[in-house]
């Protein structure tokens, strides 16, 4: 993927930066150096937030810091870009394609001899909230027929959202609901895909083999207000179909197996119960919510 013009690429020191050059400004970059001093990030990448020009009435950043990669990781590095630079590249593939993501100002690397010792992300914050506190706040008490509506009509707007994704053939690194931005506007909402640092482009073909995975990220997570039937709404507008179709139903199988293993690794629950109990909202095995 190639960025667009409006990033240029600049050297201060060690560092190699690719910066928007309408957003930047000087003064962001010795705040970047701030936090990249007070902030040792260990393999998992640490987010901190600033003001600039100033804490009342600056405008709000997001700052990425990625620090050294494990040693067999560090070896591939060598030959390609940092997870920082990946990030803004598929976020503006992504935005060149219709898809909200959060604006990036600013990217860069710190290199010793091709080694990656740092790098990082600066975007503008997004407005709203992640898809679970969205529904925590609208949809997680009973409801009104028109709010049930609404909720339906907002999960129907989510899977043609994600079948756009994958037919135009991107798969997201992560896509887990705390991953997926909820923003009001003025006709109703959008949705930003955030954390793109391993969302990859492939040819269709190969992302048809790959999508699976984005669903059982969406999917293993008990959430808000969502029924299994909500998420069977989902994947019938994913599919374009009734998903109880026999061409499908080795979709459902395959599914529901791939969220109990899942949620058996990651929330230690493994309980034979049927799968509605296992996901139903504030049940007893609703352990794992984010």
């Amino acid at each position: 993927m190639v960025l667009k013009s409006k990033y240029s690429s600049r050297r201060e020191g060690r560092w190699r930066l690719w910066v928007d050059h309408e957003k930047w400004n000087p003064g962001l970059w010795a705040e970047i150096l701030r936090c990249l001093e007070i902030r040792v990030p260990g393999h998992h990448p640490e987010t901190t937030k600033f003001y600039y020009p100033n804490q009342k009435t600056g405008q709000e950043f997001y700052l990425k810091i990625y620090g050294p990669s494990r040693p067999w990781v560090a070896l591939k590095d060598l030959c390609r870009d940092s997870k920082a630079i990946r990030a803004l590249k598929g976020g503006e593939a992504l935005s060149e394609l219709g898809f909200h993501v959060p604006l990036t100002v600013a990217a860069g690397e710190e290199r010793c001899f091709r080694l990656l010792k740092k790098a990082f992300l600066l975007t503008v914050r997004v407005g709203g909230s992640s898809l679970p506190i969205f529904l925590q706040n609208d949809y997680s008490m009973p409801s009104s027929a028109s709010l049930l509506r609404r909720k339906r009509e907002s999960l129907r707007q989510l899977a043609f959202e994600v079948r756009r994704l994958h037919r135009l053939g991107f798969v997201h690194g992560d896509l887990v609901p705390s991953n997926i931005l909820v923003q009001a506007v003025e006709r109703g909402i959008v949705f930003f895909f955030l954390d793109n640092d391993r969302t990859r482009h492939y040819p269709v073909w190969v992302s048809r083999l790959l999508w699976k995975r984005n669903l059982v990220q969406l999917n293993r997570f008990v959430l808000p207000g969502i029924s299994l039937q909500d998420r069977m709404r989902f994947l019938e507008s994913y599919l374009g179909e009734k998903p109880g179709r026999r061409r499908h139903r080795w979709l459902l199988r395959w599914l529901e197996k791939k969220t109990r293993k899942r949620r058996q690794e990651c929330d230690h629950i493994e309980a034979r119960v049927s799968f509605r109990e296992l996901m139903r909202w504030n049940g007893p095995f609703a352990k794992g919510v984010r």
